[in-house]
């Protein structure tokens, strides 16, 4: 089984079916919030799987996670009736990532090693805007591991300018030209 091509399978008839719809963006806010729930509660994958449920008791707890709306709770229903519940967390991120492209959406995730303000990211955003040319979906996560500074990733692109970055590749080069020596 192919979970990729089976996964954007999914994604694209749910998009197609919300576009007709005019859910698109609902649609969108729901997969972020299965996204979100999935990631948090890791039994829910094995929760569903659970024999002793039948398919409208995993409808229900699909669409109780993520506050599901008519059109979401048919493509829950069409999963269940499919049994690729075990496909969900794939199928959200298929969706989200052809939800973005279609509306000319850029996701960036901001990383930095203390919280910033609300001002401060919308003037990242902003910035990001300008030079992308793109709507900018503007993630912050706050990792206290990097120590100072921050990571940027877009796309393909990852910056990192955090003083944990600097100090291993600092500890890179060290370790290079110590083993030349030895």
């Amino acid at each position: 089984m192919n979970v990729g091509t089976i996964s954007m399978r999914y994604a694209r008839a749910l998009l197609s079916f919300a576009t007709e719809h005019d859910a698109e963006d609902v649609i969108y806010g729901n997969m972020s919030q299965l996204v979100h729930t999935l990631d948090k509660i890791k039994e829910l994958p094995v929760l569903l799987r659970a024999p002793v449920l039948t398919p409208d008791e995993r409808v229900e707890i699909i669409c109780e996670a993520v506050g599901g709306n008519g059109v979401f709770e048919q493509f829950a229903r069409l999963v269940v009736k499919e049994e690729r519940e075990e496909l969900l967390l794939f199928i959200a991120h298929c969706y989200m990532t052809l939800y973005r492209k279609a509306k000319g959406l850029l996701s960036v995730s901001f990383t930095t090693a203390t919280p910033i303000s609300d001002a401060f990211l919308s003037k990242v955003q902003k910035l990001i805007e300008q030079s992308s040319g793109a709507k900018v979906e503007l993630n912050n996560i706050v990792d206290h591991s990097i120590i100072g500074g921050f990571i940027y990733e877009a796309n393909s692109v990852r910056l990192d300018a955090s003083v944990k970055g600097q100090l291993d590749g600092i500890r890179k080069k060290m370790v290079e030209q110590n083993r030349k020596l030895v």
